[in-house]
This record gives C-alpha cells, structure tokens and sequence, in this order.
C-alpha cells in the first residue's frame, strides 16, 4: 500500500470513528489531537522552525472542542475546575510562543496527558457499567482517531 493510499485509510478510519464516537471518546481525541499538535509545535522550537500553526492549532482545539463542551450546569465543581485548567493551558501556550520556550510546553503536555488519562478511565468505567455490547468491543484511541478492536 502506497503513503497515498495509507493516509486515505487512515483518514476514512478517523471519520468513521467520530462519527460513531461517544462524547467521552470524542473528549479523548480531542486531548489525543492537542497532545501531538503540542508536542509538533515543541519540536517546532527546539529545531527553531516555525511553530505558529501548531499552537494556533492547539488553541483552537482548547477553545472550540474542550471549553465549548463543558456544561456548567450538569458539571458543577469538576467543570468549574476543567475550565480553570484549560485557561491556564492557554496562558502557558501563549507564554511559551512568546518566549519560544518548548520546556513550558512540556509542562502543558504533561497536565493534558493528565487529564485525557482520566477520560479514557472514566470510558473504560462506565462501558463496564452499561455492560454494552461496547464492553466486548473495547476502542483503542490513537492519535490517528479511535479504531475499534480486531
């Protein structure tokens, strides 16, 4: 199989798998997808390329996929407290742009492994709760998107 044909698949693959994602799955790619556009934007600095499009990247995908998620409402405390992480995420982002600093990005990568960590626990948890037909169809999320077992 050709490079072409290998990204054709993989982008298919990573279609179908949003589209038949649960919230929480989507939450885990989302943090999947910020972790390498960071990790891209640190090598970026370290090779003294240009990193402007993988933070700016990484900003959006903070504010339009993990901050646009949080309900305020039904999230109480943990949502109140997500949403001071993902500020203070941006603030280091830019902090780190500014000074072109790839050490204060690892601090970031750090939280967020953290964090997306605890999503994929939560996941496993509750498909154990549902006792789901999931359960016997575990998702194994790359940074390629989520592609169910085999």
């Amino acid at each position: 199989m050709n490079a072409r044909n290998l990204n054709a698949y993989r982008n298919l693959a990573a279609q179908t798998a949003v589209s038949e994602a649960s919230p929480i799955e989507l939450i885990v790619l989302v943090y999947k997808r910020l972790i390498d556009n960071l990790r891209l934007a640190q090598k970026a600095m370290e090779e003294g390329k240009e990193e402007a499009e993988h933070i700016s990247k990484s900003l959006d995908l903070i504010q339009k996929g993990l901050m646009a998620a949080l309900d305020h409402e039904k999230g109480g405390e943990i949502s109140k407290n997500l949403a001071s992480l993902y500020d203070w995420s941006i603030r280091e982002i830019l902090k780190a742009r500014l000074k072109r600093s790839p050490e204060i990005l690892t601090d970031v990568i750090e939280v967020i492994r953290n964090l997306e960590a605890a999503w994929v626990e939560i996941h496993l948890m509750r498909t154990k709760e549902l006792g789901s037909e999931k359960a016997s169809e575990t998702v194994h999320i790359s940074s390629a998107g989520a592609i169910p077992a085999v």
